[in-house]
């Protein structure tokens, strides 16, 4: 560090302290020319030699001090006022035939220390001032320069005003330096208040801004990520989790976790028979109690014991905004699955039949795959409800939807067509492999004892079924339910229980359309 920053570090006191004292030291070279007379061997003249020589060394020994910024500015004071009252004695010695300059002297030093420490105990420098300017004129009558007796009294009052003086110095920096630490006070109190305003305010407006995505949505778990990530910036956690848990079921509907950049993504989960995480460097603690629902929210240990209560506050006034919308999310749910479901035999409906068909068709004209139908109706069903009754009907309805579930895929889509009609779409499936399906279904059927009105076993039904592909028969969907619907009426006007196809595959030119295998069941 250069020099000149050294002294652009110094505080303004020091420095005006610093430039005080060079003044005082200029003055006072100046006043003994002026004011001293005689050769310089004289004792003024070696008195002043000797005090001007201390005042300026603990000087330079401050000057240093502050410049090197080890130690605090009252503790070079301190070390320098020993030195500088020994210089005070010389100097008021000397100076003594020069108009009494060693008051001005002796007026400059606690003047300089009380502003640079702005101590109440800084008195005491003006005390001991006081008393070596005593001194001072002590050594000089000793050394021949008489005093008369007003004299004297005129150096005790002076004495005692300078005593008086740095008291009042003294009590009127200490007022000082505490209105200024009162207002330092005050404006960090104000900055905390303001901060915590702004907190709060921040708060407030994260609340809001949680609110409009909760209920902007009722696909929850779109928007789970985004309530956990403002959650994590307002209460400034590195890693946290929030569960949604159904007391009833002691089962997790919504769980959502957001981690640290950087970080490696922890499984956490919440274990809703014992109350705890599974992750030992997690806490969990319950921030909102429903008498159907709770909601949980977990983070690291250390954290979440350093949560102020505005932050939990926030979190309950989250928490109960999530168990709105979580219930008015199953709502939808359930409202759109009743919209999509048959209620008899718990399959998808004809309005679901038609958005996936929308949805595999335009996929397969995408990708160049397939995809096929499958229609069938169950053969003489009105003679099976007059003998059994309805409720037999019901009943067989519902239990030829498990056939139909158990001959198929998962990925594959059975719908109640309408009364005792049923469809099964199959992705990714040909005319080949559909047909297939089609026939182990029919099968499946034809095999399987239903109940009579008794509920005695033994019952047979069979099925006729019509199969179609995309692109094998069909370019879009009307077209292929067209042609999956013809077949199945031509399987029932040649005997039911059978399988058909289209007459006619749509092939490119140059190709043979192949010819459906022969047999009961079987026709082209």
């Amino acid at each position: 560090m250069t020099l000149k920053s050294r002294i652009d570090s110094l505080e303004t006191v020091v420095k005006g302290y610093i430039v005080g004292y060079l003044l005082a030291i200029a003055g006072l070279i100046a006043v003994a020319f002026v004011g001293l007379e005689g050769p310089v061997t004289d004792t003024p003249h070696r008195f002043f030699i000797a005090g001007i020589s201390v005042f300026t060394l603990a000087f330079a020994g401050q000057v240093v001090a502050f410049l090197r910024g080890r130690a605090p500015v009252r503790r070079v004071l301190d070390a320098a006022i020993a030195p500088e009252l020994v210089a005070l004695v010389l100097l008021v010695a000397a100076l003594k035939p020069a108009a009494d300059v060693g008051f001005a002297v002796a007026l400059s030093v606690p003047m300089f220390y009380i502003s640079a420490v702005r101590r109440r105990d800084s008195w005491f420098a003006a005390g001991l001032c006081a008393a070596a300017y005593i001194a001072g004129h002590g050594v000089a009558e000793l050394t021949g320069a008489r005093h008369q007796v007003y004299e004297w009294a005129a150096i005790g009052i002076q004495a005692g005003a300078l005593v008086y003086l740095g008291v009042a110095l003294a009590l009127n920096a200490t007022h000082h330096a505490e209105h200024e630490s009162q207002i330092q006070a005050a404006k960090e109190a104000n900055e905390h208040l303001t901060d915590r305003l702004q907190r709060r305010l921040t708060e407030l407006h994260a609340v809001s801004e949680i609110t409009e995505i909760i209920h902007s949505t009722l696909d929850f778990d779109t928007i789970g990520p985004v309530v956990i990530e403002i959650i994590q910036k307002v209460i400034d956690l590195p890693s946290c989790s929030l569960f949604v848990i159904d007391r009833s079921k002691s089962e997790t509907l919504f769980s959502t976790s957001t981690f640290q950049p950087g970080s490696a993504p922890v499984d956490v989960s919440y274990d809703v028979v014992s109350g705890r995480g599974n992750d030992e460097h997690f806490s969990c603690i319950s921030v909102f109690d429903h008498k159907t629902m709770m909601v949980v929210f977990c983070a690291e240990t250390e954290a979440l014991q350093g949560m102020s209560a505005e932050d939990k506050l926030v979190l309950q006034a989250v928490a109960s905004e999530l168990v709105v919308a979580v219930e008015n999310s199953q709502l939808y749910k359930l409202t759109r699955t009743l919209a999509i479901t048959d209620e008899l035999t718990g399959l998808t409906n004809y309005r679901y039949l038609q958005q996936r068909l929308d949805e595999e068709v335009g996929r397969a004209r995408r990708y160049h795959k397939h995809v096929s139908l499958v229609m069938l109706d169950v053969d003489d069903f009105k003679q099976f409800n007059d003998t059994h009754g309805h409720i037999a009907g019901d009943e067989a309805l519902a239990e030829l939807a498990r056939v139909l579930r158990s001959c198929v895929r998962e990925v594959d889509v059975v719908c109640r067509y309408g009364g005792e009609e049923f469809s099964v779409v199959l992705p990714e499936t040909d005319a080949t492999g559909a047909y297939v399906v089609a026939e182990k279904i029919r099968e499946g059927i034809e095999s399987f004892e239903f109940a009579d009105a008794a509920g005695e076993r033994g019952v047979s039904l069979t099925a006729s079924v019509g199969v179609a592909s995309y692109p094998a028969h069909a370019y879009d969907k009307e077209t292929l339910l067209k042609q999956a619907d013809d077949a199945l009426y031509r399987a029932k006007g040649s005997g039911k229980n059978r399988v058909r196809s289209p007459h006619r595959k749509l092939t490119p030119p140059g190709e043979v359309d192949e010819a459906a295998p022969a047999g009961k069941g079987v026709g082209a």
